[in-house]
């Protein structure tokens, strides 16, 4: 069942970005008249098409991608280059339909022989015509139907004048249409950050504890919940030690939270509520987070005791060897220097930079208490600079619980703003590790089967979080895809402003090649992303 609603969950954030973005193209090249031969959704064999007026939509089999073919942004070929023997569909003397193939039996139209013809109009006189010579010898001039139909043997599509081109369009109009597929992605992004304002609300300064009905499968449980606290109560009071907070409002809370940590406190945390009018305390071991090693733990007298080990990447964070159950008792930076205790594990993890470019420098080395055996580990965490583009603290403690959330429009319209606009830093902050960061490599990229598995996992935490997920793809694709690489949109913005420049039209042959050529290092990017998203699994 997790995999049937995680497939659903892909399907539907992929679908929808995809849908978007080639929406955006086909509806400023429809507004600029130009011609939209199809508009499908998904790669591969048709599933299912309905034609209606001049444009066939289209399902088709691997919803991973999608497509609006728009006559005369590819090279337009001329289909009676190779074949000057046709049939023709002729309706009071207008050619409606061009069968290519003059030898099919089962095509009950006249054979043809083309002797001149022009389906193009690259002049633009409004004359569309063919020349022939029928099988009785007879010599025709027809008008062709500007919306006549070519037939190959397994293919059929419009013919495009001139005037129905991309290319014959003015350069704004061109640019409109390149740029259509990343703006809708963009308006894609603010509307669901929007919704999902709506949906989620936000904090109030209410004391009042909200729980999730239902927690995520295989996750661990709130420390608060485990230990007593339910949806509704109300926080009165917090105290561990000689640190101590009479709780009137969340910010009581954050603040007792924040001295906790940053005083590196490992005592248990006394937790008095109210409900239904009486007053109860119970006591939390609150989790410790440490975030550049991607583990969870919890406070034991001699350390940390491991009780979570996140999913990693290899290459970033080398957690190879560490156990549920181990202890971290002390922390050994590259240089040779020991941190013990609490505060000292603190230190080196909040002190780690990470960035030089000798790979050893980079280590740490955590030793552990394994079965009353110290054992020595060497991890690299994330550098400084992953966890600052991450908007992360290298350690964390935390009581698992949350505020209650209330609805707002307003602060809904300027929380679509502020996470569009940070989801456009966080791809120019990534962009930038992979380049400057030797230990952020092509391994810390994604693809298809990647991002199933995110959505997967995305998903089983709400449909909030999804949409805060399909905002953010949402955003990576429209960015992308505005990318100055010749097989992308921005490519072709590129293309219109050389026009712009230098007053002439790019070759349209160079710019196919271009195209095609960066076209098949993509895919081959594509595989290569793929190929490590698949190891990943069986790691």
């Amino acid at each position: 069942m997790d995999f049937l609603i995680g497939l659903l969950a892909f399907i539907f954030v992929l679908g929808l970005i995809i849908a978007v973005h080639e929406f955006g193209h086909f509806f400023f090249a429809r507004r600029a008249g130009i011609l939209c031969r199809e508009f499908a959704f998904g790669m591969g064999p048709i599933l299912w098409k309905k034609k209606k007026g001049e444009t066939l939509y289209s399902l088709r089999a691997f919803p991973i991608g999608g497509f609006c073919a728009i006559a005369g942004e590819e090279f337009e070929g001329d289909p009676l280059k190779k074949s000057r023997r046709v049939k023709l569909q002729i309706e009071n003397g207008v050619v409606k339909g061009i069968y290519l193939n003059a030898n099919d039996t089962a095509i009950d139209y006249p054979v043809h022989d083309i002797i001149n013809y022009d389906l193009f109009d690259r002049d633009e006189t409004g004359n569309l015509f063919l020349e022939t010579r029928s099988e009785g010898g007879e010599f025709h001039y027809y008008p062709v139907d500007p919306q006549a139909m070519i037939y190959e043997p397994k293919i059929e599509y419009q013919i495009a004048p001139y005037n129905r081109t991309l290319g014959s369009k003015s350069k704004r109009a061109r640019a409109m249409v390149m740029f259509g597929g990343p703006l809708m992605n963009f308006l894609l992004a603010l509307l669901v950050f929007f919704i999902a304002g709506l949906i989620r609300g936000f904090p109030s300064s209410s004391n009042i504890v909200d729980f999730p009905k239902k927690f995520p499968d295989n996750e661990l449980l709130p420390p608060a919940y485990e230990a007593g606290l339910r949806d509704g109560d109300r926080i009165s009071y917090l105290k561990s030690g000689d640190l101590e907070k009479e709780v009137e409002s969340w910010d009581d809370i954050s603040e007792f939270m924040s001295s906790y940590t940053n005083s590196a406190y490992t005592t248990p945390i006394e937790l008095t509520y109210v409900r239904g009018g009486e007053t109860e305390t119970i006591t939390v071991r609150p989790y410790v987070i440490l975030n550049s090693i991607e583990l969870v733990g919890v406070f034991v007298e001699n350390g940390i005791e491991i009780i979570k080990i996140e999913e990693l990447n290899e290459r970033i964070a080398m957690n190879v060897g560490l156990e549920e159950n181990d202890i971290i008792v002390a922390v050994t930076d590259a240089e040779g220097k020991t941190y013990t205790g609490i505060s000292g594990i603190y230190a080196a993890l909040k002190n780690y930079r990470g960035s030089h470019k000798e790979n050893a420098l980079n280590m740490l080395t955590i030793t552990v208490l394994r079965d009353s055996v110290e054992t020595e580990i060497k991890v690299q965490p994330y550098s400084q600079k992953v966890m600052e583009t991450a908007q992360r603290d290298a350690v964390d403690v935390m009581l698992g619980i949350n505020p209650q959330y209330k609805f707002h429009f307003g602060k809904s319209i300027l929380y679509s703003f502020q996470n569009t606009g940070h989801s456009f830093t966080s791809v120019f902050n990534s962009i930038k590790l992979l380049i400057t960061e030797e230990s952020v490599t092509l391994e810390a990229m994604s693809g298809p089967v990647g991002i199933f598995g995110i959505t997967k996992e995305t998903a089983s935490y709400g449909f909030t979080n999804l949409l805060h997920l399909l905002g953010l793809l949402s955003v990576n694709v429209g960015l992308l895809n505005l990318f100055p690489i010749p097989a992308l949109d921005g490519g072709r913005l590129v293309f219109l402003g050389y026009e712009a420049i230098t007053k002439k039209k790019p070759s349209p042959k160079v710019e196919t090649a271009l195209i095609s050529i960066t076209m098949i290092l993509l895919l081959g990017l594509m595989i290569i992303v793929t190929f490590n998203d698949v190891l990943k699994l069986f790691r």
